[in-house]
């Protein structure tokens, strides 16, 4: 908001649409200005380093599994982790909001809507870990972030458009069909 309100005010004292009393002093104006341009400044290094991630706790990169069950659990930093459709500003405004979902054997990460199919597996009531049935076989698991409404984009110190957040990809292997 900080920044929509800078550039609205630097923008029409600047094009002239406001008009400024007399009294006001060029050295006033020039305060304001500077001080709108810090305000907004601040706002891009107040986070700093702080970054939304996810990541797989478990399984390791390069699990066999002599179970079909396959237990996953979900890991995340500067993430307020929360049920789909639920909307709301991040307690700390550089980090996301949103939910789990897993991607199994997907080439080509979603840059936009998370499909609801086999593949993307949506955990939309703010799960942190779930357990998964596959067949014996070969398998890579990615987490991917979504939105309120599964979106991958985010809006971080209100900036909108951010993401998609993803985490590394493993490779896992199911060995028995028990």
């Amino acid at each position: 908001m900080n920044k929509v309100l800078c550039a609205a005010i630097c923008s029409s004292l600047l094009s002239g649409c406001v008009l400024v009393p007399a009294s006001v002093s060029t050295a006033v104006m020039g305060g304001v200005l500077v001080a709108a341009a810090g305000a907004t400044i601040l706002d891009d290094i107040e986070c700093g380093d702080i970054e939304p991630r996810v990541y797989i706790v478990s399984p390791q990169d390069g699990y066999i599994s002599d179970s079909k069950n396959i237990k996953v659990v979900f890991g995340s930093e500067n993430i307020e982790i929360v049920p789909a459709g639920v909307q709301k500003r991040p307690e700390n405004k550089c980090h996301a909001v949103g939910h789990h979902h897993l991607l199994v054997n997907v080439n080509e990460n979603p840059r936009g809507w998370i499909p609801f199919d086999e593949n993307h597996l949506h955990y939309g009531a703010g799960q942190t870990e779930a357990t998964i049935e596959l067949e014996p076989g070969k398998y890579s698991l990615q987490l991917i972030l979504g939105s309120s409404v599964h979106n991958t984009k985010q809006s971080i110190n209100n900036f909108a458009g951010q993401g998609p957040f993803v985490s590394e990809k493993i490779t896992i292997e199911v060995i028995s069909s028990e």
